[in-house]
């Protein structure tokens, strides 16, 4: 599987990273992945989705449609989230903020950005949530 999802519990954080090629069911499972348990779901304050180590992307947008569907319904349980997704190549760059349109965060309640760096969704993260953030455990 391309992708590892990581939970940063003591501050309710999510990071998922990609690596390699990356496959529609990969990304619409991940998506399933992520939104479970429940509970988890609930705590989320944040969720980095980082694409750096992608090489292949392949996506239609048919296949954004289904993943933002999954996050509107997962937004029903959780309307306070933060969350941003790294996109340093123009195509996935571009589906996200497609993913953008779907999901949008009048519908979820959430707080989206798509960006090229994970430098740039720190910063983000810091500003929107606190500078004290770490992104991993301890």
């Amino acid at each position: 599987m391309p992708y590892r999802i990581e939970y940063i519990e003591n501050e309710g954080g999510l990071i998922v990273s990609w690596t390699g090629k990356i496959a529609a069911d990969e990304v619409i499972q991940s998506y399933r992945d992520r939104f479970a348990p429940l509970e988890r779901l609930k705590k989320l304050r944040y969720i980095i989705t980082d694409y750096t180590e992608m090489e292949v992307f392949e996506l239609k947008p048919e296949d954004i449609k289904i993943i933002a569907a999954i996050s509107n319904h997962a937004a029903k349980n959780n309307r306070d989230l933060f969350a941003v997704a790294i996109m340093p190549k123009d195509f996935a760059f571009g589906l996200a903020r497609m993913f953008q349109s779907y999901a949008d965060d009048d519908t979820t309640g959430w707080h989206t950005l798509v960006t090229r760096t994970r430098k740039e969704a720190e910063e983000w993260l810091y500003g929107a949530l606190s500078p004290d953030l770490k992104f991993r455990n301890p």
